[in-house]
């Protein structure tokens, strides 16, 4: 089992933490149920953008994806199917 830093994950639990805590207390405070996401969306969005700001890494959290790039043919092989479509 190794360890590592998990910076994002510690930053947007504190922001679910705050967003949570916000909503509860607009709840109580005007005596109406609020919808969750209303405040739990941007204190998690905002949080791992700070961390991002924090650690100068905002250009590669906004690049960030999870779909599988797909590898680069060879030219050999496009000229091949080039061919083959003719």
């Amino acid at each position: 089992h190794v360890s590592f830093p998990k910076p994002y994950f510690h930053s947007t639990l504190v922001g679910y933490v705050a967003g949570l805590g916000t909503t509860l207390f607009v709840m109580f405070q005007f005596n109406a149920a609020q919808p969750a996401l209303l405040y739990l969306v941007p204190a998690c969005l905002g949080s791992s953008f700070g961390c991002a700001v924090m650690r100068g890494e905002v250009k590669a959290l906004l690049a960030y994806s999870e779909e599988e790039e797909e590898p680069e043919e060879a030219p050999e092989e496009k000229a091949a199917e080039s061919k083959k479509d003719d």
